[in-house]
């Protein structure tokens, strides 16, 4: 078995300085004010370049969710109550955009008002999320704490999450820092799996592959790849409730789903063709049908052992109708921790089944778990002594 897990790019941003015709005039004594604006990155599934700009705007449809608090004297106050943020493209159009992004003056929001950065606050705290299709829903719970309710996994699907960002006043950080832009990075919420299978087998093809669960948690499937395990959903057509937190080190969005959800002691990763498997890495036998990866809940918290169990034929290559083979029992586990499946991570799962296959051509439990190919040596007799006789030649 082979993993693949690729870990897309994080967005990075420029800061610039903030100037506009809106701005307040100083005085020679007074400090000039600085509005908090806001910028955006997304970075979707499958590409490792950044999108920024029109693009990221474009992923994001054109709109994301703000709420953020300020920390003053251990007192914590609400700044932006859910506010919308709209992308216009219009860079320092206004005191509130500098980057395309403006929450002041929108049609739909009207009672959203600019807001400036308070140096005598210690810190603050910014969660975002965009999610303009789909069913999913964001309820914010606390200043580091959402709940999402999805209803399948496709409405998942829809939803960005922002790393959370928290500036504390006496940090000098390079991203976010007081007085500065406020940039988010958007992950996707999904996690996208694929599974293959390819043989190796010297002088056979296989096909047939039937789906087994060794604990008979689902029924032997000959069209669907399912395996046993621990998961947040048995297919892509159920969603779930969520509760985000953030990773302390990298501040990324982490998902547990709600204790009273049904979790699933099988994943579907597709259908799968009953013909002649791959039989190199490169062009393997993907379940659903291509190498395109499909959309999973996100599995951080129940992340368990997965078995592939399976029974197949083997058709000898020579094409002799006397020797087709049925292994039945082959098995191998993907240990816990090449199951914990992020938000915005892809995963490939590549079986190959080899000659050394754990599987019997005969009775499970019983015969021998091997393939053992039939050998021949030779042995020439030579002649054999056989009794002697005398005889004497005489008239």
């Amino acid at each position: 078995m082979r993993r693949v897990k690729n870990l897309y790019a994080l967005i990075a941003a420029i800061l610039v300085g903030c100037t506009s015709d809106y701005y307040h005039i100083p005085a020679m004594d007074e400090q000039e004010p600085v509005a908090i604006q806001f910028g955006a990155g997304s970075n979707r599934v499958h590409t490792r370049a950044d999108l920024m700009g029109d693009a990221a705007a474009a992923a994001l449809g054109n709109t994301f969710h703000v709420y953020g608090i300020k920390d003053v004297e251990r007192t914590t106050k609400t700044v932006y109550p859910n506010y919308v943020v709209e992308y216009n493209g219009a860079s320092l159009s206004t005191a509130s955009n500098s980057r395309g992004w403006e929450y002041v003056g929108l049609a739909n929001h009207p009672s959203q008002t600019l807001h400036y950065w308070d140096y005598s606050a210690d810190s603050y705290t910014f969660q975002a999320w965009s999610g303009t299709t789909g069913g999913a829903t964001v309820t914010v719970d606390s200043p580091t704490t959402l709940t999402i309710e999805a209803p399948t996994t496709d409405d998942l699907a829809q939803l960005y999450l922002a790393d959370l960002v928290h500036i504390n006043k006496t940090d000098a950080g390079v991203l976010n820092t007081y007085g500065g832009i406020v940039t988010f990075n958007f992950r996707n919420m999904t996690t996208k799996v694929r599974l293959g299978i390819y043989e190796t087998v010297p002088g056979y093809t296989i096909g047939d592959v039937v789906f087994r669960s060794a604990d008979n948690r689902f029924a032997d499937s000959n069209t669907h790849a399912l395996l046993d395990g621990t998961f947040n959903a048995a297919d892509g057509a159920t969603g779930g409730i969520f509760h985000v937190t953030y990773n302390t080190t990298t501040s990324r969005a982490e998902l547990t789903c709600d204790a009273t959800a049904t979790v699933a002691t099988y994943h579907d990763f597709g259908t799968f063709a009953r013909g002649i498997i791959g039989t190199d890495s490169t062009t393997p036998t993907w379940a659903g049908g291509s190498a395109a990866f499909h959309s999973v809940l996100p599995n951080e918290d129940n992340a368990g052992d997965m078995t592939l169990y399976i029974d197949f034929t083997m058709y000898p290559a020579d094409g002799s109708s006397e020797d087709i083979l049925y292994v039945k029992g082959a098995h191998v586990t993907v240990p816990a921790s090449y199951m914990v499946w992020h938000p915005n991570y892809a995963y490939t799962y590549l079986f190959k089944i080899s000659q050394y296959v754990n599987g019997t051509t005969g009775d499970e439990g019983l015969d021998p778990a091997h393939l053992y190919p039939i050998t021949f040596d030779a042995i020439v007799t030579e002649e054999i002594n056989g009794a002697e006789h005398e005889f004497e030649v005489k008239n």
